[in-house]
């Protein structure tokens, strides 16, 4: 037989033109009508080829992720070959031997075998696992057509004819172009549909987020509903963490789709915590401020996160796909991160995504911060309240009795006004002025702590035996402390000579002593002067009830106090101004108690201030 005389015969065993078009309308209407998802509308049209003959089986594949191919339909018309189609292995990208599917997904041009076997053993000796697979269906003819997109090659179609079917020809090939054409069409219409629900989505749940946020300034049931809200919406698993003062990393809020991730989330965060030297997920995101994503999260990746052996079980248990950090920032500073993960929905998150997560950080950040300064205003608005309460009462406090020792003075002299009792007199003018030199020393605490709000504390250094100021301070409170029964005990070894400032030292001393004997009446205080290796230290130890340990870091703050303004005057700001005037001279105090065993004070100053 000729070689025209066989190209007749295999047109005259060709489809007809009618056929051709009544497949491509039937096409048509099922690509126009479909609405269900990517998979499913692709494995319709494989049964329509081969329900309509053009194919005796057909097998569709999509690029994923990084040039990924996977297999999302495999149809034959001999439904028990089919579940044999389905296991056949798809080809891979990485492929580096001779392999026409992989010419078809480069170039974006179809193939046709006519005479598959011989055709195809002729251009490549070895075959590929997946065309090798292909040959137990015994294909006649073949034709691998790609899905060309606007920017890419979407994907693959390889229609397969057995015997007795006719070959495949140069009508068939353009039948199935066309098919390829409509299925892009089709393809990239559903993904803009599915875009563009997924950013109305995105929408709802920024609009919905920033009116939880906005909703109160208890920022913390906040982020746990946004959390929630996060769920399923734009993550599988959302959690919230907040940076605390001391540098630690505390989970403030969690959600999950499934209750028991939820749990084990919650459990990661309790047994190992976040933190700043991690060089994965919101420890590394808070200390560099800059956020992470991770589109796939290998297995292979985990042991580098995990901590030990337990650590890494919880891991793969949660069952990361994809995740991505972004830092909560605001006025400079990162307060803590939110991360959102995929974890067993098969989705991934892309360099777009990180646009919302940032976004809805940014609102986050905001809602937290102004939470932070309602409180600290709150915080300093009580303490300012409560300060000008007790400077209301200390300051009325002296102006009592001096107001009594006044009208009494003035009515014994108009009593007696040829005749004055000396004792008397001095009596009264001795209480006169010790309440002066209380009313005098609240006024300059009060502007001590005004100077130095604006840097404007000055020193007046001189040569100064501490030893000998000390027991000059002592002896101005001898009186005091024999109306309290308080026996003071000063000792020194001998002079420790500095450079500092009389006033200001005689401040820190006295600021001392006046504590002591406030919280130590009726029990001996120590006092001792010694020279040290690195200056000078001064101790003044008490044995009366002593600072609670919840108490005892905050005392050197402003307006603080361990115990009752009720019980015990003041304006707690003694032991503040004492600090700062020790760290003026560039020394160090510290306070160490025991409830109900009294309390030490150690002042380490160097013998040359800083400022000499």
């Amino acid at each position: 037989m000729t070689r025209g005389s066989h190209e007749e015969e295999r047109l005259s065993h060709s489809p007809t033109p009618f056929h051709s078009l009544q497949f491509l309308s039937a096409a048509g209407r099922l690509l126009t009508q479909r609405r269900s998802g990517l998979r499913r509308l692709l494995r319709d049209v494989a049964r329509l080829c081969t329900a309509q003959g053009l194919a005796s089986f057909c097998l569709v594949d999509l690029a994923g992720p990084r040039g990924r191919l996977r297999r999302v339909a495999a149809l034959h018309q001999d439904p028990d070959r089919e579940a044999q189609l389905r296991a056949l292995g798809s080809h891979s990208r990485s492929d580096t031997a001779c392999n026409p599917l992989l010419d078809v997904l480069q170039t974006g041009v179809a193939r046709l075998f006519a005479n598959y076997p011989v055709e195809i053993r002729r251009q490549v000796a070895t075959l590929p696992e997946p065309l090798a697979g292909l040959e137990e269906f015994k294909p006649r003819s073949v034709l691998l057509v790609p899905l060309r997109g606007r920017r890419r090659v979407l994907g693959m179609f390889l229609l397969g004819r057995s015997e007795p079917e006719a070959p495949y020809g140069l009508q068939e090939l353009e039948v199935a172009e066309e098919l390829a054409r409509r299925v892009v069409t089709a393809v990239e219409t559903l993904r803009l549909r599915r875009r563009t629900r997924r950013a109305e989505r995105k929408a709802r749940f920024i609009a919905r987020a920033s009116q939880a946020l906005s909703a109160s300034l208890d920022f913390r049931a906040t982020l746990d509903q946004v959390a929630r809200l996060a769920v399923p919406v734009v993550a599988d698993l959302c959690t919230v963490d907040i940076l605390e003062e001391d540098g630690t990393i505390r989970r403030l809020a969690v959600g999950h789709r499934a209750p028991e991730k939820a749990a084990l989330a919650w459990e990661l965060e309790h047994r190992w915590p976040a933190r700043l030297e991690d060089a994965y997920g919101p420890g590394r995101v808070i200390r560099d401020g800059q956020p992470e994503l991770r589109e796939i999260v290998p297995p292979t990746k985990l042991p580098r996160a995990a901590r030990d052996a337990e650590h890494l079980r919880a891991l793969r248990a949660l069952e990361l796909e994809s995740y991505l950090v972004a830092p909560l920032q605001a006025r400079g500073r990162t307060l803590g991160a939110i991360t959102f993960a995929y974890s067993g929905s098969h989705r991934h998150y892309r360099k777009a995504d990180l646009r919302l997560a940032m976004e809805l950080a940014a609102r986050a950040a905001l809602a937290v911060d102004n939470a932070l300064l309602y409180s600290a205003s709150r915080e300093a608005v009580r303490l300012r309240d409560e300060f000008l309460a007790v400077a209301s009462h200390e300051l009325k406090t002296p102006l009592t009795p001096l107001n009594l020792r006044l009208q009494t003075l003035k009515r014994e002299l108009e009593r007696h006004s040829a005749q004055v009792d000396a004792a008397r007199m001095k009596e009264h003018v001795t209480v006169l002025q010790r309440q002066c030199k209380r009313l005098s020393t609240l006024a300059e605490s009060l502007l001590d702590v005004s100077r130095l709000e604006v840097g404007r504390l000055e020193l007046d250094l001189e040569h100064l035996d501490l030893s000998a100021l000390v027991h000059e301070v002592v002896s101005r409170f001898a009186g005091q402390a024999l109306r309290t029964h308080t026996p003071l005990e000063v000792r020194a070894d001998g002079p420790v000579v500095g450079h500092w400032d009389r006033i200001r030292l005689e401040q820190v001393v006295s600021s001392l002593l006046s504590n002591a004997l406030k919280y130590g009446a009726g029990h001996t205080v120590h006092i001792l002067v010694e020279r040290v290796a690195n200056g000078a230290r001064l101790t003044v130890a008490d044995e009366g009830i002593g600072i609670s340990p919840e108490h005892l870091p905050r005392i050197f703050d402003r307006f603080e106090r361990a115990v009752s303004a009720e019980h015990f005057g003041g304006l707690g700001l003694g032991l503040y101004l004492t600090r700062h005037l020790v760290e003026a001279f560039g020394g160090s105090i510290r306070a160490s108690s025991e409830p109900g065993h009294g309390a030490t004070f150690e002042v380490e100053l160097p013998l040359a201030s800083p400022t000499a």
